[in-house]
């Protein structure tokens, strides 16, 4: 999977943005992260300013889409 298929999450606790599948971000919250996080809040593409332009990007997110 490549980091446009999936929108960015984020961690409402910790702020840390996580990749969410695409196919799955216009279902009701919560939310899955690839990496297996619950998230509350979708804003966006991973690969935009939300999710690994942010400030603080899940490493595992990262590593899953090969970002």
């Amino acid at each position: 999977m490549s980091s446009s298929d999936h929108a960015a999450g984020r961690d409402q606790a910790t702020g840390t943005a996580h990749a969410v599948l695409a196919a799955t971000a216009d279902l009701p919250a919560p939310w899955a992260a690839i990496c297996g996080a619950s998230i509350a809040v979708v804003q966006g593409k991973w690969a935009g300013p939300r999710g690994l332009g942010s400030p603080d990007p899940c490493p595992e997110c990262r590593r899953l889409t090969g970002s």
